[in-house]
């Protein structure tokens, strides 16, 4: 990475992650040790009716049987509907659990923070997603991921999808107490779902480097999530049982995560989600699909942080101009969506 400091130097930086990250091959087996200390009577279940189906998830419900009774709710679905929120509230109320566990992909996670909420809170779930203010904390949440990207599993966002329009929420109440991520879970990810959800790890990096709240702290997150990105993103799409790219994704999915719910995102964001619903496209591919634009025109403003984003990708702008490398750049993601069978624009 870069020397160069560009930061002003009397700027007071903060950071904040509040979620305890029990990461590594076999972290599972952890489990059971980190539940103990939540003393949980009740515990609800989130996830999806494929992942629900699964040698994992089999594995995980026994030992979160072992601890304390168990309730299950597996009906999240990519993109989550405001009926289904309605549906897990009622679930998460009738319930009353004293601890939440999500498992699954990123939209399964927000919905184990909704779930949280709703058992503590009794209004319309989808208002706290209008602007109604949350005042009781819920249950604790813990968060296990099964697909390497959305970053939910550190942060306080839940996003649902009512009469066509993504709505999204953020809150501190909505923090995972605890993310148990086991890159072993993702293996069975399909090449279609790992490459979307790749590649929204790797623009959160991106727009989380670029954000005008980036600190040395969390460029050094994204800087990093960039970089196993770029070399791991590809290696895990062609072959789903490389542990080793796994384990990359899943650390870039983390730091990502730990970095822009720091910052903020950007445009590539704000232009996404115009269009993801109408055109049908998964989240993490509408936001890359507009992320060569983004930094086309991103690129006069922050010439010294494309010299160092470009590092992560391996790419040499030592006489590149801002537009020069800030088109390298664009041109190595798109190179990588292209890898990944990705659409590269909205015809």
């Amino acid at each position: 990475m870069s020397s160069k400091f560009y930061h002003p130097l009397f700027r007071v930086y903060t950071f904040h992650t509040p979620t305890r990250v029990v990461f590594g091959i076999n972290a599972l087996d952890r489990l059971v040790e980190e539940l103990k200390k939540f003393d949980p009577k009740t515990a609800l279940i989130v996830s999806g009716k494929n992942v629900c189906k699964t040698e994992g998830y089999s594995k995980i419900s026994k030992m979160i049987s072992s601890v304390c009774p168990v309730l299950e709710f597996n009906e999240v679905s990519p993109e989550p509907s405001s009926s289904l929120v309605t549906r897990l509230a009622e679930k998460a109320r009738e319930a009353k659990p004293s601890l939440v566990v999500g498992i699954g992909g990123g939209s399964t996670l927000d919905m184990a923070k909704v779930a949280s909420v709703a058992a503590a809170n009794e209004k319309d779930p989808l208002s706290y997603f209008k602007g109604e203010p949350i005042t009781k904390r819920g249950p604790p949440v813990i968060t296990i991921p099964t697909l390497s990207g959305t970053g939910s599993e550190v942060t306080p966002i839940s996003v649902v999808v009512d009469k066509g329009k993504k709505l999204a929420i953020s809150h501190p109440f909505l923090y995972p107490s605890l993310t148990v991520v086991d890159p072993t879970l993702s293996v069975t990810a399909s090449p279609n779902s790992t490459a979307s959800a790749g590649i929204d790890a790797l623009c959160h990096a991106m727009e989380s480097f670029m954000s005008l709240d980036s600190t040395p702290i969390t460029e050094s997150l994204a800087f990093e999530a960039m970089s196993l990105s770029d070399e791991y993103l590809e290696r895990a799409y062609s072959n789903g049982e490389d542990i080793e790219a796994r384990t990359g994704l899943s650390l870039a999915s983390l730091l990502a995560g730990m970095a822009f719910l720091n910052t903020g995102l950007c445009l590539a964001h704000g232009i996404a989600y115009t269009f993801a619903v109408k055109c049908n496209l998964p989240h993490g591919v509408s936001v890359a699909v507009a992320e060569p634009y983004v930094l086309e025109f991103n690129a006069p403003a922050i010439p010294d942080k494309l010299d160092v984003m470009a590092a992560a990708f391996g790419i040499d702008t030592e006489e590149a101009s801002p537009a020069e490398t800030g088109n390298a750049i664009a041109m190595r993601l798109t190179e990588i969506m292209d890898t990944l069978n990705l659409p590269l624009g909205l015809e």
